[in-house]
């Protein structure tokens, strides 16, 4: 006769092998989502940097540009002022009315220059919001296509293993049960 307890810890390891299988393919397509989203999150990242890096150009041309503009400006106000300066030694002039003169051209000079400077500052300030904002975009697009949702639970899978084998256990019990009675001799008495 065979032994009614190896037919239980087959049915054990049968079910006990059937959700580890179960849950082995489960993670490994839970992976391949997860790999998925990686692939598309690296996508994001990668066209947030070259488009970051396109703003830093931008940024470092209107730097370049303002600078230029600057040093215009400053070689005019210096030709303006000694133009000033020879024609009023040349005719003579002094008093508050020539020093008057001098300090318009330097006025206009440095009008100039704050115009040009200002211009630079708003500049800046588009292209670093456009940067933050660009960046804020990024960062939300990636949360978005997070991987949490995916994540395998160790936990889960090794208790979904466990009673899985313990339904194993308790089905071979009972057709061990059901054997055993089946086999048991009954005790029919003809009278």
């Amino acid at each position: 006769m065979c032994d009614p307890t190896g037919g239980v810890a087959s049915m054990t390891i049968l079910a006990a092998a059937s959700a580890a299988m179960g849950a082995s393919e489960s993670a490994k397509a839970k992976g391949q989502l997860t790999d998925n989203e990686r692939k598309q999150q690296n996508e994001v990242v990668k066209q947030a940097n070259f488009a970051d890096n396109d703003l830093k150009l931008q940024t470092a041309d209107k730097q370049d540009e303002a600078r230029r503009q600057l040093t215009e400006v400053n070689l005019q106000r210096i030709r303006n002022e000694g133009t000033i300066s020879a024609a009023i030694g040349e005719s003579g002039l002094s008093g508050n009315s020539m020093d008057r003169l001098k300090r318009s051209v330097a006025n206009d000079s440095s009008a100039q220059a704050m115009n040009i400077t200002d211009n630079y500052t708003r500049d800046y300030q588009a292209i670093f919001a456009n940067r933050v904002g660009s960046s804020e975009n990024a960062k939300s697009a990636v949360r978005g296509l997070g991987g949490n949702k995916y994540r395998v639970n160790n936990i889960a899978n090794a208790l979904n293993i466990v009673s899985a084998g313990a339904g194993g256990y308790a089905t071979g019990e009972s057709l061990a049960a059901a054997r055993k009675a089946k086999s048991a001799p009954r005790g029919d008495t003809v009278g």
